[in-house]
């Protein structure tokens, strides 16, 4: 037989659910030129983390054609930005010439772009809310 009390725990634990806010991020890259190598991918929960590098969360993606997905689970609702990179050798290191421009594709949310270096906070961050999300953002 349920009780009330049974009823308000599974009341009240459904609440607590609710108000985490656990999400679920599915970003789409494409403009990918080269399959093979990985995205490394970092993604970022403030504008401070953004400017140090400490990311939030990372994965390391395959590339096996000209577009790939991959999902974040788990998540707090709130705001994000993702930066990434194909690194097309495997080395683990985003390349660059002698004036530390990127020769590997790299990419950030929004498709912000920065202007003598990475993106702005500003310009990459978005929301994600409870629930399922999806982000697409392209390489260059």
């Amino acid at each position: 037989m349920i009780t009330i009390s049974t009823l308000v725990l599974a009341a009240a634990t459904a609440l607590s659910v609710a108000q985490t806010g656990e999400a679920e991020l599915t970003v789409s890259v494409t403009g990918i030129q080269q399959a093979g190598g990985q995205l490394v991918v970092g993604l970022y929960a403030s504008g401070e983390d953004w400017d140090s590098g400490s990311a939030a969360a990372g994965q390391y993606v395959p590339v096996e054609g000209d577009s790939v997905s991959f999902t974040f689970a788990d998540l707090p609702a709130g705001s994000y930005g993702i930066k990434l990179y194909h690194d097309v050798d495997g080395d683990g290191d985003m390349d660059t010439n002698l004036m530390g421009i990127p020769t590997e594709p790299f990419g950030f949310s929004n498709n912000a772009r920065g202007r003598f270096g990475p993106a702005s906070w500003d310009d990459a961050v978005f929301t994600v809310e409870p629930g399922s999300n999806a982000h697409a953002l392209d390489l260059r």
